[in-house]
């Protein structure tokens, strides 16, 4: 991988650890130096045995293993320790980041890139980023030390010199052609463990309704599918690895034997004296040992590499930019809402969900949204909220374009409850919490109360300590919806969108919905997008959206009277649309 903004990303988390960085890099350094000097000391302790000189042997003997013991030994927990710090930190910081940023990317990235290439992203590509950089440094030092070596050879013997030459050059052309097809297989995994776990998300997710639907058979054959072809490609980067690391044992042992002739040959014309022939010897080993930690590294730099460009991707703005908020708080107590010429679609080559759509929405009153499915009103409250932004006009609150609104001023002041409300997987008061940390039992159970909750979560066993499970999964469809309610009346928001919260719900459910509505209506400005026109009779003005447009608006009573496409939508045969 070049030195390019993705390696930078990592260098930038480094810096913030200058200190143990370099303590870690002193520490490794004195390590790393060591071979030299101990492979000339033992290398003349052994010299000694073959002259039969005692003293010699035994000095240089204790000096070459004492500095094995400082190298190996006593400076081996201090670089552990330093490592692991400086690891977690670095991962921790990263994680954050990069989840930080997935929350700041707009509403199409997650329509075009699955949630779980999002999760694989801030899970698997983060993991061993920094084993990686560590391996890097270390390496960097072995290759210092097998300079030095090359130099010291070829002071010795220029013969053995070029050979150690020579098995760098076999091994650069050998890299040069396994590197290439290793990353290329690992962008090909990481592509397949993204495609798995997005579709494992949601099988797992949906495995009530994968049960009862009896389709269990079809959704394994695609899933195993994925793992089949995930799996074949981890075999073929597997055989690549075995290939590469084969050529290089045979490339070793072979340049291996031609650098140990050359020196025998030359020691027995006395060319060279054993000690400077003991030296060699140990320095190929030393040269094995970088060559095997070039192979390695460069295998796991092409592997990691595509993890590290993935996270670049995201922290970098590659794929998609941030939500853009502007810097104006909403200040006044009441709210209205222009839309003036809205047009909108959601990609460049597709036909526009809104032509000119023009409304106006009083404060605290109760608004509904009607048409024929496909007609724009979810895109309503998709602008709204800022999901996506109008492709030409505005949509100003107290006549303030909401492109200018700080996002804390926007979120604080509309909430949305949808059909089918998202709920953690916690207990009921822990979806409270997530609003307010420190929010009491009594602040919660008087929000419920108004929402028309709080006699079912007390007749629970566990009151509002029960688990709502996966997806609000233990809670019927008007349960959450209420709950979801609860939230919103604690969050105090001044407009509340309502997204079909009533298109599903049977007439009990329905009815105290209605009655949280009405009562809502009373100090909050409420928009309503319904299937029921039922619910939404008694609205202080309906719009009736047709082909992009507002088709008519009026009172129920005056929408009967005046408007054909009212009174067509309003007919049995018709009322669920």
């Amino acid at each position: 991988m070049k030195k390019d903004k993705n390696l930078q990303i990592i260098m930038s988390y480094l810096k913030k650890d200058k200190f143990l960085i370099f303590l870690y890099l002193l520490v490794t350094v004195l390590r790393h130096s060591a071979p030299l000097v101990h492979t000339f000391l033992w290398a003349t302790a052994f010299t000694g045995i073959i002259e039969g000189n005692y003293d010699q042997f035994f000095i240089y003997l204790c000096i070459s293993c004492g500095i094995e013991i400082l190298a190996w030994g006593l400076l081996q927990l201090p670089d552990s320790l330093i490592v692991n710090k400086i690891e977690k930190k670095f991962m921790e910081n990263i994680t954050k980041d990069l989840y930080a940023k997935i929350n700041k990317l707009p509403a199409i990235a997650f329509e075009e890139i699955g949630t779980g290439e999002y999760i694989n992203r801030l899970t698997t590509d983060t993991d061993r980023i920094l084993d990686l950089m560590e391996r890097l440094i270390r390496l960097t030092l072995r290759l210092i030390v097998a300079i030095a070596i090359v130099i010291i050879s070829f002071t010795i013997s220029i013969y053995a010199g070029l050979e150690l030459l020579l098995l760098c050059v076999v091994m650069f052309i050998f890299s040069n052609i396994y590197y290439p097809r290793i990353k290329k297989t690992q962008k090909e995994i990481k592509e397949e463990a993204d495609e798995l776990v997005k579709v494992a998300t949601q099988n797992i997710s949906g495995i009530r309704e994968i049960k009862a639907l009896g389709i269990k058979d079809n959704i394994n054959k695609r899933l195993f599918s994925n793992i089949t072809r995930l799996f074949t490609n981890q075999r073929k980067i597997g055989r690549d690895e075995a290939f590469y690391h084969a050529i290089n044992n045979i490339s070793y042992f072979v340049i291996e034997f031609l650098i140990l002739f050359t020196l025998g040959k030359q020691y027995f014309a006395g060319a060279i004296t054993f000690t400077a022939f003991a030296i060699i010897e140990k320095y190929i080993w030393r040269i094995d040992d970088v060559v095997e930690s070039l192979s390695e590294f460069g295998v796991n730099w092409n592997k990691v590499g595509v993890s590290v460009k993935r996270i670049a991707e995201i922290l970098n703005n590659e794929l998609y930019d941030d939500e853009k908020f502007g810097n104006t708080t909403l200040n006044d107590k009441t709210c209205t809402i222009k839309f003036n010429d809205v047009h909108f679609k959601y990609r460049d080559e597709e036909e526009p969900i809104l032509k000119g759509l023009t409304m106006e929405i009083e404060p605290h009153k109760k608004i509904a949204v009607v048409g024929k499915s496909g007609q724009g009103k979810s895109t309503i409250f998709n602008l709204l909220l800022r999901y996506f932004d109008s492709t030409t006009g505005s949509i100003t609150i107290n006549d303030i374009d909401i492109k200018e609104l700080t996002e804390n001023s926007l979120r604080e002041n509309i909430s949305v409850i949808r059909q089918n409300p998202y709920l953690f997987n916690q207990t009921i008061m822990e979806n409270f919490r997530v609003l307010k940390e420190n929010i009491t039992l009594d602040e919660v159970r008087e929000a419920c109360k108004k929402a028309y909750i709080d006699d079912y979560i007390m007749s629970l066993p566990n009151g509002y300590d029960t688990l709502i499970g996966e997806g609000g999964v233990n809670l019927s469809g008007g349960q959450k919806q209420r709950l979801a309610i609860a939230r919103t009346l604690l969050k105090n928001t001044k407009i509340v969108l309502f997204d079909e919260a009533t298109s599903a719900l049977d007439n009990e459910s329905q009815e105290y919905i209605k009655k949280t509505i009405d009562n809502l209506a009373k100090t909050h400005t409420i928009i309503i997008v319904a299937h029921r026109l039922s619910t939404i009779q008694d609205s202080d003005k309906i719009f009736i959206i047709d082909d992009g447009r507002v088709a008519d608006s009026g009172t129920h009573d005056e929408l009967m009277k005046s408007s054909s496409l009212y009174k067509k939508l309003y007919t049995p045969e018709v009322l669920d649309f």
